[in-house]
């Protein structure tokens, strides 16, 4: 009766695909507001989005946005269009993660899932059990032990 509305669309996205959107957003507010585009500065700020979003994980949030931005941000000779779309899949793949959405996953490496189980156990006090224990099934089902 009374149609689709934007906020519909709004509503029936899940965590992780806002956050996709959210990046997007400040690629282009960035582009928008600077004549000269830095790729770092923007990765940094999409890196203090994910921690932003992930309170619930308190330092885990850090610890892994620190990850992300050496792994695939700074070792990049070229951040002219940083984060780029496979650099932005790696993290979203992260948030999915601890969104426990086992659905976007595929964008992360063993090496992804190692270096993850790593930094979950060195902050595992001070996670809620729940959130703990959802992400050791997900390492265990993708071998990261």
């Amino acid at each position: 009766m009374y149609g689709y509305t934007g906020f519909d669309k709004i509503q029936d996205m899940t965590s992780t695909q806002k956050f996709i959107s959210d990046i997007q957003k400040i690629k282009k507010h960035y582009r928008q507001e600077h004549s000269t585009y830095d790729g770092l500065k923007v990765s940094e700020q999409v890196a203090e989005l994910f921690i932003r979003n992930n309170r619930d994980f308190s330092s885990l949030a850090s610890s892994i946005a620190d990850y992300w931005l050496e792994t695939y941000i700074k070792n990049n000779a070229d951040l002219s269009e940083s984060p780029t779309d496979k650099e932005t899949d790696k993290l979203s793949g992260i948030q999915a993660l601890l969104d426990n959405d086992t659905t976007l996953l595929d964008s992360l490496s063993p090496e992804d899932f190692k270096e993850l189980c790593s930094l979950v156990n060195a902050e595992a006090e001070d996670l809620p059990i729940d959130k703990l224990s959802s992400l050791m099934s997900i390492f265990v089902e993708h071998q990261a032990f």
